[in-house]
């Protein structure tokens, strides 16, 4: 499936790979890829044979941010405004898919698109990666949830340095301050995403859906609250065929056989 400026893979394991699909702008953030993006993750989230989401970027990037062309023609307080709920829509899109979501990160990201691939789930890094914080340089702050992802990886201190002196971050760098879940080898990177995705489109997708939404709820939550929380999703678990077919597979010594219900 293809739009202007995204391309969407569809596999038969139940992977589909969104590609950024401007390598000649080095992905760059548009006014078109602000509509294709919520579009592909649209179908993402409908299409039932789809388990498992892989983002990744045509060319030398995954993606290099805003379009600076756009935002340097923004007029007036409101153009600006508007310009930013449409581009900050893309890293809406991804962050409200509750399936899960693989960055597969091939080269430079920087700018607006590291909240798009801190909004995923799992991040594996090509060695030819790096993570461009480079916003002070244009008189920018952070923006579409960059301060959010990055202080709750790294905390306020290391989020602070990191921004004020516009870093650009290695790859090694990125995995030391857990940017990152895994750095391959360059020619690696798509098979170790497909690796990771197909493994997961294998297990009991209630719960990895529910994992992702204890997860996310306990940056907010206290210990009680999240007890709670778990309580309530564990009860979900335990109704589901999937826990059923997970204690007869344990009975019977042999490996599960999911099906996501």
């Amino acid at each position: 499936m293809k739009w202007e400026t995204v391309n969407l893979d569809i596999m038969d394991s139940g992977v589909a790979i969104l590609t950024f699909n401007r390598p000649e702008y080095l992905n760059s953030v548009n006014d078109q890829l602000c509509y294709d993006v919520p579009a592909a993750c649209k179908v993402v989230a409908e299409r039932e044979d789809i388990k498992v989401l892989i983002i990744t970027g045509a060319g030398k990037g995954w993606s290099s941010g805003g379009d600076v062309s756009t935002l340097y023609n923004m007029t007036t307080p409101l153009n600006s405004k508007m310009t930013y709920d449409f581009s900050t829509g893309v890293v809406e899109a991804i962050y409200e898919l509750e399936k899960p979501v693989i960055a597969a990160v091939n080269g430079v990201v920087a700018g607006a698109a590291l909240s798009s691939c801190m909004a995923c789930d799992l991040i594996i890094a090509s060695e030819k990666a790096r993570f461009g914080f480079t916003f002070m340089q244009l008189a920018f702050c952070p923006d579409s949830g960059t301060s959010y992802f990055l202080t709750q990886k790294v905390g306020y201190h290391k989020a602070a340095e990191i921004l004020w002196f516009g870093k650009i971050l290695s790859v090694d760098e990125a995995n030391e301050l857990g940017l990152v879940n895994k750095v391959v080898p360059h020619d690696e990177l798509m098979q170790t995403a497909i690796a990771w995705a197909d493994k997961i489109a294998h297990l009991p997708l209630i719960t990895v859906g529910l994992d992702k939404k204890l997860l996310r709820a306990s940056l907010k939550n206290d210990f009680y609250q999240q007890c709670e929380l778990e309580a309530l999703n564990q009860v979900l678990c335990w109704s589901s065929e999937d826990f059923k077919e997970g204690c007869l597979a344990f009975a019977e010594k042999r490996k599960p056989n999911f099906k996501g219900k």
